[in-house]
């Protein structure tokens, strides 16, 4: 269709006339992305196809948000989660229609227990299309039940207001949009300069917390404190806190505190099989306090079969407990320990003997360290002692976990360390370490070799962030091999004979191969993927030993 712009003698000029469904498209395209500034998205990761075209063109005609081109929207959505820890602010992840949307589930579920502003935008054609069966329809809305906190399904001159989203979990907004054409999508403009009008809402602390926190301390006469993933900000306020009460701790890798050498006195190192340990020092463990992100240590899934035998307190930004029976104070960590620290109450807790005893572990455990070199355990220690000072390290799944926490150097080395271990186990760790990791810090991730292949498309977005060195290592140990300790079955570990220089090649990221640490692991290269290849029989060896300390 077109009209008349100008009429001049004989010679009429032509220009198109938009169609109302075109309009539409623009000015819903429009409106998202303004929305997406005003509420504080500064980054946007775009799996690019023809039904979010709109959006495309609205992103490319304004420079306030960065965005992250990826051709698939898994590992897409878990850079998008690495990129919201590594920022402290909501990461936007926009697909096309159809099953492209719903490959965003796995992050979304992830994102809502850990408490992330995971903003998921999905194109979707228009609402008359919805059961009719037609190419890429699928019924959208409503996609990710309890794991969107906030839902608007908007179509034609629909407005969304997300200052109605908390930002403690993920949000979606499904977009309909007419059939797109690149004619009308270039008309598309932003306007400029827009107000980030973002603000991270803290939790609401109340006296209540308090006085169910006291409840317990004054019930349990033997507390052990675990301390898991903890934000920065909170680090040093729990530090002074756990001074001030004087109950043994055991602090993750996660929380950031474990090498702190003010808690020497109260640190308790050895997790496994800790009930009967501590019994076994005069110590019988009652009462669990629980500080900061749900511990990934085997013991928290102990006190499952314990309900009710031990007292659990847990003190959290995030409201989960962790447990079918218990319940959390869902609170602002910084503002409670301030009132915790301004009431001192303390109480003595006699377990001295203990810490001594964790302390003798602790020899053992290194001698038997150094009696094995090449075990998993061993090389972990190795490269605990060696990486740069102050670099980011990223521990992908459970062994690395477990492994870290055994057997890591607790000289404080300044590392800052992260996970996603949750409800994902080991789905888009690859992708969640490239987007946390820091272009002004050395960056490490340790992950298994299964969920190196789980993961394979990470990589992808190595040219976007040439800025930033990243260290890959890939523990192959031929499986999962954390089953093989737990399970009989060889199928529980998908044992393979794979191999990863082809995959560092197919990257173009430089690739090593060790079977013991170097002296010295300072590179050039910009991407490394290091394999790591633990010796079998000396593992074995380990864990055999081990269990007789």
């Amino acid at each position: 269709m077109f009209k008349d712009s100008c009429n001049s003698g004989d010679f009429i000029i032509m220009t198109p006339l938009i169609e109302k469904p075109a309009i539409m498209n623009n000015i819903l395209a429009q409106h998202i992305v303004e929305q997406m500034i005003q509420n504080g998205v500064k980054e946007c990761c775009l799996a690019a196809g023809s039904r979010n075209a709109p959006l495309v063109y609205a992103l490319n005609a304004t420079n306030q948000i960065k965005v992250y081109n990826w051709p698939e929207e898994r590992s897409a959505a878990f850079f998008a989660i690495g990129r919201i820890k590594a920022t402290n602010r909501p990461v936007a992840i926009i697909t096309t229609s159809g099953t492209a949307a719903a490959e965003v589930l796995p992050a979304a579920m992830s994102a809502h227990y850990l408490g992330l502003p995971l903003l998921m935008i999905t194109a979707d054609r228009p609402r008359r299309f919805r059961g009719s069966g037609a190419p890429q329809t699928s019924e959208q809305p409503g996609l990710f039940g309890c794991y969107a906190h906030f839902e608007l399904d908007l179509a034609d001159d629909e407005k969304c207001n997300l200052d109605e989203w908390t930002c403690k979990g993920p949000a979606h907004l499904n977009i309909c949009f007419e059939e797109p054409r690149e004619s009308e999508c270039k008309m598309i403009q932003v306007k400029r300069n827009l107000p980030d009008q973002w603000l991270n809402k803290p939790n609401v602390f109340h006296e209540e917390h308090l006085e169910r926190y006291h409840n317990f301390i004054q019930i349990v006469k033997n507390p052990l404190v675990v301390v898991g993933a903890l934000d920065v900000k909170n680090r040093e306020i729990v530090i002074q806190y756990l001074l001030q009460l004087g109950a043994p701790v055991y602090a993750e890798a996660f929380s950031n505190i474990r090498e702190d050498n003010r808690l020497e006195h109260l640190k308790i190192t050895r997790i496994d099989n800790i009930w009967n340990t501590a019994e076994k020092n005069n110590y019988p463990i009652d009462g669990i306090l629980r500080i900061g992100e749900i511990p990934t240590a085997r013991l928290w899934r102990d006190l499952e079969e314990k309900g009710g035998q031990v007292k659990v307190c847990s003190i959290s930004e995030q409201p989960f407990s962790g447990l079918s029976w218990a319940d959390v104070i869902y609170t602002s960590l910084e503002k409670f320990f301030i009132a915790a620290c301004e009431r001192r109450l303390k109480k003595d807790f006699k377990f001295k003997q203990w810490v001594e005893a964790d302390s003798l572990f602790q020899a053992t455990l290194l001698n038997l360290l150094h009696e094995e070199p090449f075990a998993e355990s061993s090389l972990i220690h190795s490269l605990s002692k060696i990486i740069s000072p102050n670099s980011n390290i990223y521990l992908g799944n459970s062994l690395p976990i477990r492994e870290w926490d055994l057997a890591a150097s607790h000289s404080s080395r300044g590392y800052f360390m992260h996970a996603s271990r949750g409800v994902n186990g080991i789905d888009g760790q690859i992708s969640t370490f490239f987007g946390l990791s820091d272009p002004h810090k050395d960056n490490w991730a340790i992950i298994g070799d299964l969920t190196a292949l789980y993961d394979m498309v990470g990589p992808w977005i190595l040219p976007q962030i040439t800025d930033t060195s990243v260290n890959l290592i890939v523990v192959n140990n031929g499986g999962g091999q954390i089953f093989s300790r737990m399970y009989s079955l060889p199928i529980f570990t998908n044992p393979h004979q794979l191999n990863y220089e082809h995959l560092a090649h197919f990257w173009k990221m430089h690739y090593e191969k060790w079977d013991c640490i170097p002296n010295n692991v300072a590179s050039n290269h910009k991407h490394r993927l290091i394999e790591i290849t633990p010796d079998v029989t000396s593992t074995d060896r380990f864990w055999t030993k081990f269990t007789k300390l």
